[in-house]
């Protein structure tokens, strides 16, 4: 019995929580790449998506045939920066088993086609005495990146500044992977970004798996040949292994052209659907009228074409 006791108390000492030093200091600095901030962020409001174009969409998810819930998803983008409006929520028996609903708001700009600035906002809740909010914040040219978070959350692992050089977080990947042109020479599914969300830091790769031809799926979807890009995902640090966002199994994001009258060097493809698969089960996500709107008030649904 005592060295049952000993064996639990030792387990319960290697897998404790790390403790980290102050946040701010030279120490915290060596081992983090985010400075925390003890107030929600104040970065500069987003400038006016000028000349750019829109893109509005609700995936409707299945399951089995059963309705599991929605995204919502708005984006602008012009060729000097982007807006991102996003909401998830669960319906019918996803309901079951959580309440969870997301909502998130982001912008940045662009630097000869690459995100520069960005910031993020997200609000992750389940019930009332279970929500978190995240703001994360890169300036341009900085090397680190600007945190807050409330109610404050243990990270599970340090991402130092030198890993998180260069990475995106949530919604600019989003931007790069799905709307923007691919690079000279790739195909759009032949990408890979590395995503820094303020505590995990992994990277999301596209590969290509050709052309496939979708059909309706019901009024307003989208019907025609779209890019078939598998999207994986390879944790590097600040992962406990059974996080949520993990992508379990295997997906697939569906790229449509954007039509030339609508398309510019930052908005190029469209994502309208996904198809994810594990084991027998599979789930997918249909857009609903997928529309884009220009600047001058152009309007084209991809789902009635």
């Amino acid at each position: 019995m005592m060295f049952s006791v000993q064996a639990l108390f030792l387990s319960l000492a290697l897998t404790a929580a790390p403790v980290w030093p102050e946040a701010s200091t030279p120490a915290w600095n060596d081992l983090f790449a985010v400075d925390i901030a003890q107030e929600r962020l104040s970065p500069p409001p987003p400038k006016a998506v000028d000349k750019g174009m829109s893109y509005s969409v609700t995936y409707k998810g299945e399951i089995a045939g059963f309705d599991v819930g929605r995204i919502f998803l708005n984006i602008a983008a012009s060729e000097a920066n982007y807006e991102v409006g996003y909401r998830m929520e669960q319906r019918g028996i996803a309901r079951w088993f959580s309440d969870a609903e997301a909502r998130t708001t982001a912008h940045g700009s662009y630097d000869q086609g690459e995100i520069d600035a960005h910031y993020y906002f997200n609000h992750d809740f389940e019930r009332e005495d279970d929500q978190q909010y995240v703001e994360l914040y890169r300036k341009s040219g900085d090397r680190r990146l600007h945190l807050w978070t409330d109610p404050q959350y243990d990270f599970a692992e340090a991402v130092s500044e030198s890993q998180a050089l260069g990475a995106l977080d949530p919604m600019a990947a989003l931007m790069m992977l799905g709307f923007s042109p691919a690079p000279e020479g790739k195909t759009p599914c032949d990408r890979k970004v590395k995503v820094f969300d303020g505590r995990r830091l992994f990277h999301l790769q596209m590969i290509d798996e050709g052309t496939e031809f979708i059909r309706k799926g019901g009024k307003g979807r989208f019907e025609g040949t779209a890019y078939k890009c598998k999207l994986t995902q390879e944790k590097i640090a600040g992962y406990r292994e059974k996080d949520k966002g993990d992508i379990e199994g295997d997906l697939w994001v569906y790229l449509a052209d954007v039509p030339v009258d609508f398309r510019h060097d930052s908005f190029a493809y469209v994502p309208v659907m996904i198809v994810a698969k594990r084991g027998f089960i599979s789930a997918r996500l249909e857009g609903k009228n997928p529309m884009i709107t220009a600047h001058d008030g152009r309007q084209i649904n991809l789902g009635k074409r």
